[in-house]
């Protein structure tokens, strides 16, 4: 180790933890390295025992899925005929697996016992382990965690779960303060209201705040609180003290925990489609040419975004969501691609992110369209057939709300959408689940943006409708493009989603019933092959996925997706196993055929345009002596912050390569930009996990490391707002000197491990302060009269304004 700053043991952030792995495969264990994860409720709370926590997944030797196939002898047809009574026979890896969450196992000297999954790790055949001292127990962790007092095994394990949670630890509210009694809206056997409350304005801020939100405050957040889970929204209350209400549908389990915890909150989330939505609403008539259309102009702009300024400007804001905000920035201060290799590596980046993601799961982008989280019309206003929906867009002259009061008025961009819209929610597989809704305006209702607001009036909830979902975090994908409508204009008959029958235990549920039930999962999960068959069947019919199989595939999908909650098997018929696989699955060890549907000709034009072979281009690095020093950016009085910047530096790069190791990630900018496509070729769901883990542990990091930023001297509060912007510009003056000048560059790169693979210029970390870099850019530019007819130039114009009132 060459320098004890780059490589020592910093303290980790409030929100991310170092989770210790380990792998059981067939005929050994692998000890992986930590990875830093967004936090749960239980680590937080042991954090002086989190070494003694370790997650273990079940995989085979190659560091992939264990096929269910090999938990079970196979016989020949007819002699499982013969003795169809007979149970089947469990093979030695099955035997292995559950002797290991039975009875436990030892690493490096001690002893490590089950303790439980989440709902994720379920699905991952992951689960949490605890080594035991004479203090804390597995036993004593349950305990604490709450009472889990529900008989059916497969609820009881999803309760426990829910503790495992990822999520943000925000502000403690007192149980006095909370109505855990506030009704559901119940009808027809159905819960409009299911898993949503209500928080108080007062408190939202307080969150907000503490998320570092408080600009633009969302108004909704997925929680998770004592034994609750669900929604909160936003409405205004009487002052009675109460702050939150909870509905019974929220309530899974007794807990005394107090702290409020975050999961996601409603934000822009730009809208796409992907191969299920196309695949209905193919079905329901929306003509090929569309979609073609559509691709075509995607992989335009994207081809275009490398070159032409005002294309990227608009690939970033409209399809980047906040990710794509430093870019933006960059662009509209002057930066060129061509000239500032950090900006041009992001550019890069979420163009060969987004056209990885249109060959490998037709992620078409829809302007007119959003993912939005599900809310409830708590008013009532709201007829059956109608939804509110208000979007925003995003404003980079957010970004500098911090500036000072001419700064300080902050733009939310609202936008009340009105007219017919399409409302999905994945996994989307039957007709029905595509509904048809009309967007209204109502008065009330005006507070809420960014999420898709429900009508609780009606015979059944239109949550309910698509796909089975209801309230508790859902999101939804939604268009108001009226070329995506299907022609009727109405919504098909929904399936019967109906949960089936609870299976119960006379007696308190244990650890070894949930350990059966984790090891039923393995040797039974099914939904990944259903779902795969689903569409081999939709592409081959000329009813695509009206088809009778498909229709049947539906729902055993619905039965396979309520497996954690109800335990119940689902067994696929083997008529509707697949014999070959379209093009589009990239199946190429199975037979395949060339798709005649839309899938497949979306596929080709996407494969034929942008191959295997192209990526590799984005996997070059970029040498020191190739990193250009822009002396605009050095300004006089920076020299001040330069020792501590070159620190920050250091801690930074150390827990950025950290990350970029743990996830198998080649390029910073794939993490700055969340745009994260060379990540091994792991299976789809598992390749989603992983990239929303690294997403939250990024934005931890920039988090912290834009706090460090922020803090000044104990005499800084005495400055005018001028001298607090000029000495914040001197210090993001010396960030980006310590990251950009050829002898720190030359240093920076000294201290890396040379046998560390892959070894790159860390450019990242000076763009933290991309705020007051603009500043400085625009200043040494003497832009007096930006563009006004271009957006690029919009925030140009717009500090140039506030910066002259100066």
């Amino acid at each position: 180790m060459k320098n004890p700053k780059l490589f020592k043991n910093q303290k980790l952030l409030d929100d991310v933890v170092e989770v210790r792995r380990l792998v059981i495969a067939p005929t050994g264990a692998y000890c992986l390295p930590p990875t830093v994860e967004l936090s749960n409720r239980v680590l937080r709370s042991y954090k002086e025992v989190g070494d003694r926590f370790l997650r273990v997944t079940f995989m085979d030797e190659g560091m992939q899925s264990l096929n269910s196939n090999v938990f079970n002898y196979y016989v020949a047809p007819i002699v499982k005929d013969i003795t169809s009574c007979s149970p089947p026979q469990k093979t030695t890896i099955f035997r292995r697996v559950k002797d290991i969450l039975t009875k436990g196992f030892y690493l490096c000297g001690r002893k490590y016992t089950f303790l439980a999954f989440s709902s994720n790790q379920l699905r991952d055949r992951s689960a949490w382990f605890f080594s035991e001292d004479k203090d804390i127990t597995v036993i004593s962790i349950l305990n604490w965690m709450g009472k889990f007092n529900n008989r059916n095994i497969a609820k009881c394990a999803a309760r426990r779960g829910q503790c495992f949670s990822s999520t943000y630890a925000t502000v403690e509210v007192p149980h006095n303060m909370v109505n855990f009694e506030f009704p559901d809206i119940k009808r027809n056997g159905y819960d409009f209201s299911d898993g949503i409350g209500i928080i108080t304005p007062d408190l939202a801020m307080e969150v907000a705040e503490r998320l570092k939100l408080q600009l633009n405050p969302p108004c909704a957040y997925q929680i998770r609180y004592a034994g609750c889970k669900g929604v909160i929204a936003c409405w205004p209350r009487q002052d009675d003290g109460i702050q939150l209400f909870l509905r019974p549908s929220m309530n899974k389990f007794e807990s005394n925990h107090t702290i409020l915890e975050i999961c996601s909150w409603t934000r822009f989330q730009p809208g796409f489609l992907n191969r299920q939505i196309i695949t209905l609403l193919s079905t329901l008539e929306v003509p090929d040419e569309i979609f073609w259309k559509m691709q075509q102009s995607m992989i335009s702009k994207l081809n275009e975004m490398l070159v032409d300024t005002d294309v990227a400007f608009d690939v970033l804001t409209a399809s980047c969501a906040e990710q794509g905000n430093t870019a933006a920035v960059m662009l509209s201060a002057g930066f060129e691609p061509q000239t500032e290799p950090h900006l041009q590596g992001m550019l890069a980046c979420i163009r060969a992110g987004q056209l990885w993601g249109l060959r490998e799961k037709a992620r078409i982008f829809v302007h007119s369209g959003r993912w939005l989280m599900g809310c409830l019309d708590e008013l009532g206003v709201l007829e059956q057939g109608q939804c509110f929906i208000q979007v925003s867009t995003p404003s980079l002259e957010n970004c500098f709300a911090k500036h000072g009061s001419r700064f300080s008025e902050t733009k939310k961009n609202l936008n009340i959408i009105k007219g017919f819209v399409v409302v999905a929610k994945n996994p989307c597989l039957h007709p029905g689940d595509i509904r048809i809704l009309e967007a209204v305006d109502a008065p009330g209702l005006h507070h809420l943006f960014d999420c898709l607001v429900f009508p609780q009036k009606g015979d059944r909830p239109h949550t309910n409708e698509a796909s089975g979902s209801d309230l508790d975090g859902d999101n939804y994908f939604v268009t108001w493009d009226q070329n995506l409508i299907p022609p009727s204009k109405q919504s098909w008959t929904p399936m019967d989603y109906t949960a089936a029958e609870e299976k119960k235990v006379p007696r308190d549920v244990t650890q070894k019933d949930i350990i059966e039930f984790f090891t039923k999962n393995m040797v039974n999960e099914s939904l990944g092959a259903i779902c795969n068959a689903h569409v081999v069947h939709a592409d081959l019919s000329e009813y695509a996925a009206l088809d009778e199989k498909c229709i049947k595939l539906a729902e055993l999908a619905a039965t396979a997706v309520d497996f954690p909650k109800t335990g119940k098997i689902v067994t696929m018929p083997s008529h509707l196993k697949p014999k070959m696989y379209p093009d589009f699955m990239g199946k190429e060890k199975f037979q395949t055929y060339e798709s005649q549907r839309i899938l497949g000709k979306l596929y080709r034009q996407i494969r034929d345009t942008y191959g295997e072979e192209a990526e590799a281009s984005y996997e070059e690095t970029l040498s020191p002596e190739d990193v250009p020093y822009d002396a605009d950016l050095e300004i006089p009085g920076s020299v001040y912050f330069i020792s501590d910047a070159w620190n920050h530096k250091c801690s930074y790069d150390r827990q950025m390569h950290g990350l970029l190791r743990q996830y198998k990630v080649v390029r910073e900018e794939e993490v700055v930009t969340g745009h994260i496509w060379s990540i091994p070729k792991y299976n789809s769901r598992k390749r989603g996990d992983l990239q929303e883990k690294l997403r939250h542990a990024y934005h931890s990091l920039k988090k912290d490391f834009r706090q460090i930023f922020d803090e000044m001297g104990p005499d800084f509060d005495r400055l005018n707002e001028e001298e607090k912007n000029k000495k914040y510009e001197q210090k993001a003056s010396a960030w980006y000197q310590v990251t950009y000048h050829p002898i720190y560059v030359k240093m920076a790169m000294d201290l890396q491990e040379p046998d560390v693979a892959g070894v790159a210029v860390m450019l990242s970390f000076s763009w933290i302060a991309v705020d007051y870099l603009a500043r400085i850019k625009i200043k040494s530019q003497g832009i007096s009269n930006p563009d006004s007819t271009k957006p690029v130039s919009s925030l140009a114009r717009y500090l140039v304004d506030r910066m002259r009132m100066g």
